[in-house]
């Protein structure tokens, strides 16, 4: 089965740090979940943004799920590995983790600082993703994913839902057509957000 975590983080190519220059195209309203992509300023690669919406759970329920690196083969799609670097705090850290890429693309790996702020009453929490592949020594038979940043926000509603909005925009290294990452920017968040709804509802 092709990738769909590393194909989402394709979304977007050589410059992870250029502004988007199009409107957000919905491409999937499905099940709850909203998938956009735009495309991106000076790259062949697309952003992605998933949008849902869960009931009857706590601001922190969510968090402590998005930060539980121990299981991120659960929540991320073609997850293979997984390994806590430095647990800075309990909403901070850097992760590394192993996606399984189908033969002949070679598997990729990614070191990642996810960093939450929550606001001062409780309400809502946006959380930082930031690629930071120089804290982990390369490793033979793996490419290194180079690039790459996004975030989620977290916003309490009256209802005791959080909607959820995940964002990302980054570039996988190596060789991979633009047309194969393109395809799997909406099955990423798709299932990435179908997962964080089966790991809160259990």
């Amino acid at each position: 089965m092709f990738t769909k975590l590393l194909l989402g983080l394709l979304i977007v190519a050589t410059n992870a740090f250029a502004s988007a220059t199009s409107d957000w195209e919905l491409k999937k309203d499905e099940d709850g979940i909203k998938v956009y992509v735009r495309s991106v300023d000076g790259s062949s690669f697309k952003e992605y943004k998933g949008v849902t919406t869960i009931k009857n759970v706590s601001l922190n329920d969510v968090l402590d799920v998005i930060f539980d690196v121990e299981n991120y083969d659960k929540l991320f799609p073609d997850v293979s590995g997984q390994k806590m670097i430095n647990n800075i705090d309990k909403y901070h850290n850097i992760h590394y983790v192993v996606v399984h890429t189908p033969w002949p693309v070679a598997d990729r790996d990614n070191v990642t600082e996810l960093e939450a702020k929550i606001a001062e009453d409780g309400k809502s929490a946006d959380i930082s993703i930031k690629t930071r592949p120089e804290l982990v020594e390369v490793k033979k038979g793996l490419v290194r994913i180079p690039e790459g940043k996004g975030h989620w926000k977290l916003t309490v509603n009256p209802d005791n839902s959080v909607t959820v909005v995940y964002q990302y925009h980054g570039n996988p290294g190596g060789s991979i057509p633009s047309w194969l990452a393109n395809s799997f920017v909406v099955s990423h968040p798709f299932e990435t957000l179908e997962n964080l709804h089966k790991r809160l509802e259990q």
